[in-house]
């Protein structure tokens, strides 16, 4: 019998002032509410937000990180989603673009708290 080996998963986190509107607006991208932590109420709140198979932690906790991270998401079609974006009126800060290079297309969004958010897709496969 072969021995399971588990895939190594990174979940980056980044800092929010107010979960409750960060929610709200990675909810306007299409990420939902995986779960949702706190110690009691009126503590500070940590979750995970999901989408399309990825996952982030946001987190209240002023010890756990600083505001002004910065993300990737690798999806199928950054142009595709940029338009979904447009449609569900979602501020773009640069809209798909190839600044980063001929085979990869990239967009980024700003989170309320000055997260960056990068969307890409890899337009070429070596």
């Amino acid at each position: 019998m072969g021995v399971k080996r588990e895939m190594q998963r990174v979940v980056p986190a980044l800092r929010v002032a107010s979960y409750a509107a960060s929610k709200a607006f990675y909810e306007s991208l299409g990420f939902r509410e995986a779960w949702t932590h706190q110690f009691e109420p009126g503590l500070p709140a940590f979750a995970s937000m999901a989408f399309d198979g990825m996952e982030i932690f946001l987190s209240e906790h002023t010890g756990d990180c600083q505001p002004g991270g910065l993300v990737h998401f690798y999806v199928p079609d950054v142009d595709a989603l940029y338009e979904d974006f447009m449609e569900y009126g979602v501020e773009v800060e640069e809209v798909p673009n190839n600044g980063l290079g001929a085979d990869l297309r990239a967009m980024s969004v700003l989170d309320p708290d000055n997260n960056r958010l990068k969307f890409l897709t890899q337009t070429h496969w070596e």
